[in-house]
């Protein structure tokens, strides 16, 4: 498949790039999968190393390729932080664990409860493959919480001397608790509790706020007419008057349901760099009348 020969291909320059790499010339560094996790890492480590982003903002994880810069970025790094959940996750650790020795790999789901999802993935065949569990757990500021932890386990593993970290970690969970009460205030004033999205992206939040999640997206695919016609039908049972649809997806299908149901398309980032924020503003546009 043609996605899997460019991600070897990347992998092959990578070791052909970095054969006399020096860890000591370059400052501490970590390596992060998506930009919610940067904001996470940031959260336990302040400025004490440079943050490696590989997803950059705007782009999907779903379309993700690393490039031979990121690869000599991410050989650099003490760790490499991941969801865990992610197909092309699964491809680089293979990749990391092969060829970087030196790193160490972090998945911030372990000890995380998940939820059954379906996330389907296009082949350049037009096959597909199914995952068991919904990888959107930044979402959910319980789940956060345990995420947290996950990194400062690691973190005070390697610097055992840093009490900073735990004090910076304590201070993160009850950062956490506020925006857990925040968005309960916020949500108590809902008159629905279905919101319509195009990504099912959103299982968890949904899940810790007691609210259903209708997603237009049907196994990776815009939906089909007798699809369309559900959701409209369901929207219109619940009162929703606003359609969700993630900034990294075409909004061509979402006007199209916008249009029909004569309601209002909106852009939201879960894959954005502030998780509180953003989580404040869904909780804000699923309230709102």
């Amino acid at each position: 498949m043609k996605m899997k020969r460019l991600f070897a291909f990347t992998i092959l320059l990578y070791i052909l790039a970095s054969c006399d790499r020096n860890r000591s010339e370059t400052a501490r560094t970590l390596s992060v999968s998506i930009e919610p996790l940067r904001y996470l890492t940031e959260q336990i480590t302040g400025d004490d190393f440079e943050i490696n982003v590989l997803v950059p903002p705007g782009s999907g994880p779903e379309t993700y390729e690393p490039t031979p810069t990121q690869m000599r970025q991410l050989a650099r790094s003490e760790a490499y932080i991941a969801v865990g959940l992610i197909d092309f996750e699964h491809r680089l650790q293979t990749a990391v664990a092969s060829n970087m020795p030196d790193v160490a790999v972090v998945s911030v789901s372990e000890n995380v409860p998940l939820s059954e999802g379906e996330c389907h993935h296009e082949t350049d065949a037009g096959e597909g493959h199914h995952h068991g569990y919904d990888p959107h757990i930044w979402t959910s500021p319980s789940r956060l919480k345990t995420m947290a932890r996950t990194i400062l386990d690691r973190l005070s593993a390697d610097n055992p001397d840093s009490v900073r970290y735990r004090e910076n970690y304590d201070r993160f969970v009850l950062r956490m608790d506020s925006l857990d009460s925040a968005i309960r205030s916020i949500l108590s004033e809902a008159k629905t509790t279905a919101f319509l999205i195009f990504h099912p992206a959103l299982g968890y939040f949904a899940d810790d706020y007691g609210l259903r999640q209708i997603a237009l997206e049907n196994e990776g695919k815009e939906p089909s007419a007798e699809h369309l016609r559900r959701i409209v039908d369901s929207a219109r049972r619940n009162g929703i008057d606003k359609v969700l649809y993630q900034r990294q997806f075409s909004r061509n299908t979402v006007d199209a349901l916008a249009e029909e149901l004569g309601i209002e398309a909106v852009a939201v980032d879960p894959l954005g760099y502030d998780i509180p924020d953003n989580l404040l503003q869904i909780a804000r546009l699923i309230a709102q009348p």
